[in-house]
């Protein structure tokens, strides 16, 4: 994942709500498989290895997102423990097919929490983060974005 990318996922995620973390995750997930893919086709085969772990990692946080008290809970928790089969089977044999089928089943389900989002008020998960303030200035990195904050202490309060 590019540097970009990972800024791009950090900023989505000081913005987002319940509802609009587990599209990012969904989102975050895609990306790592596009790059073990890629570390495939190149003959990369730690390189794979390792986004598939990351992949594996994201259908962890997704697995303990779940509230398994109701009947949809219990459908999201065995559709993700078939994703981490297929990850696993990924993992081992280097089977794209097995990356395809969990990218497939990520698009679907992102797509669903996206529209999803829209309907969801709730406020930020995060609070006291930084405010980003696009195309106002340019940073060393020359990057269209200035980002201010208030004070020191940013993210979850305790």
């Amino acid at each position: 994942m590019t540097k970009e990318t990972i800024q791009s996922f950090t900023y989505r995620i000081t913005t987002a709500n319940k509802t609009e973390m587990i599209a990012i995750l969904y989102d975050i997930g895609r990306t790592y498989i596009k790059d073990a893919l890629e570390c495939l086709n190149s003959v990369d085969r730690a390189g794979f290895r390792t986004n598939v772990n990351c992949v594996r990692n994201t259908v962890k946080e997704l697995m303990a997102s779940v509230n398994t008290s109701d009947d949809l809970g219990r459908t999201f928790m065995s559709l993700y423990i078939f994703c981490n089969k297929q990850l696993t089977k990924a993992f081992l044999d280097f089977d794209p097919e097995a990356l395809q089928v969990v990218d497939d089943m990520f698009k679907e389900f992102g797509e669903v929490y996206h529209q999803i989002s829209g309907l969801d008020s709730s406020k930020p998960v995060m609070n006291n983060t930084e405010t980003v303030y696009s195309g106002l200035t340019y940073n060393r990195s020359l990057s269209p974005e200035n980002m201010t904050s208030g004070s020191s202490n940013r993210g979850f309060l305790a």
